[in-house]
């Protein structure tokens, strides 16, 4: 019996499919803002043979196409390596060169690779998906701190309400063989909280936020705790419903940095442990004031230096680095708005809320500079609020 290998139209088919996910940076690029495909020609028997020239093919979440070229091989993006006599190529570019105006979405990369001789065609078939911050700086924000949440259920396992929404506030914060007493840490908890409290020290120390304008804790707020002078941090947590947040410190002084919505809390507020205990840190309310025209968000925030002092005269800005956008039908500039710091540290901006912008995805890049350089680079959505404190 004979075999015969029928090719039809000069093409022979090759998909491989991935989902990147990468990030589009045009001011400062890195690993994750480039693609990087391996691809190949093969000949009419199947086997990786030499490319004369490739096609270059991306379409975005629409569907419409957002970027098409055709290019040599030897061109500088394309990369030719051998294996075993095999003809094999790489296609590496920076993803705003291939995305238009790096929407966030799926897209669909085809690179064809031309024969010429026999016009044989090998299509190389590619996805890869833009979202708004790079991997690694989503995960730089995820927390550290725990919530430890408890119920009461009946014989059948069924919850009976009322404590199950509750925030355990009083718990054994030793070693779990230390534990003498019956029924002290429950049948089946096998774990003591200085395991998953934040922070490595001998002592379970709590700091307590306070409002001392209208006396009251303040709930919820963003806590950390860093060496005395600020070289490491130590630990970070977030307060309860009561204002309280309980970490695990060594005796030593330490400087406790504490943020919360409306609030301005000391700017080098320290405590001093020695054992198990709890300290203190206050703050006042704080109005930012409303903005120049009420569609606006008044974008604010305080500067201190590592002693403690206020950052005066440090240069803040805002600008949108994806170019011009529309604010209904009016057309919103890219260039930055500036401002600096008073001689307290604060500072503000008032800008367009992200979500009134087209497209509503967009975001500001935000940089606060000193003389000795700078500070802060980062790109943020501005809330559809009268006010928002600047955080990072």
């Amino acid at each position: 019996m004979k075999k015969l290998l029928i090719v039809i139209a000069g093409i022979v088919s090759t998909a491989s499919l991935f989902g990147a996910i990468v990030n589009n940076s045009t001011s400062s690029p890195s690993a994750e803002d480039s693609l990087s495909c391996v691809f190949y020609s093969v000949d009419s028997l199947g086997n990786p043979t030499t490319a004369d020239s490739v096609y270059i093919l991306v379409s975005g979440p629409g569907g419409s196409v957002v970027y098409r070229d055709s290019v040599a091989v030897s061109d500088s993006r394309i990369t030719s390596t051998t294996i075993s006599s095999k003809q094999f190529y790489s296609f590496k570019e920076q993803v705003s060169n291939l995305d238009g105006s790096g929407s966030m979405g799926s897209y669909s990369l085809t690179i064809l690779a031309k024969k010429n001789s026999g016009s044989l065609l090998t299509p190389n078939v590619y996805s890869f998906q833009i979202v708004s911050e790079e991997l690694s700086d989503q995960l730089a924000l995820i927390g550290d701190s725990v919530d430890v949440r408890g119920g009461a259920v009946d014989s059948n396992r069924t919850e009976l309400g009322g404590d199950s929404a509750m925030t355990a506030a009083w718990v054994w914060n030793t070693v779990q063989s230390n534990h003498t007493s019956s029924g002290s840490f429950g049948k089946y908890l096998d774990t003591e909280v200085s395991g998953i409290a934040s922070g490595s020290g001998a002592y379970s120390f709590t700091i307590q936020t306070y409002d001392s304008s209208v006396g009251q804790a303040i709930p919820y707020a963003q806590i950390g705790v860093r060496n005395i002078d600020q070289s490491a941090l130590i630990a970070v947590g977030k307060a309860d419903v009561m204002g309280r947040a309980t970490m695990n410190l060594d005796a030593d002084s330490f400087v406790v940095i504490t943020t919360a919505s409306s609030y301005v809390f000391g700017s080098y507020d320290t405590v001093v442990v020695s054992g198990a205990g709890v300290d203190t840190v206050f703050c006042d309310q704080f109005d930012p004031g409303a903005p120049s025209f009420a569609t606006l968000c008044r974008v604010y925030g305080h500067l201190f230096s590592a002693d403690g002092q206020p950052e005066e005269d440090a240069a803040i800005s805002a600008w949108l680095p994806s170019g011009v956008v529309r604010f209904g039908f009016v057309v919103i500039s890219p260039s930055p708005v500036n401002t600096t710091s008073d001689s307290t540290g604060y500072f503000y901006l008032d800008l367009v809320p992200s979500h009134s912008l087209i497209p509503s995805d967009t975001k500001y890049e935000f940089s606060i500079s000193r003389r000795d350089g700078a500070i802060l680079r980062q790109r943020l959505t501005v809330p559809d609020s009268t006010s928002w404190r600047l955080t990072w």
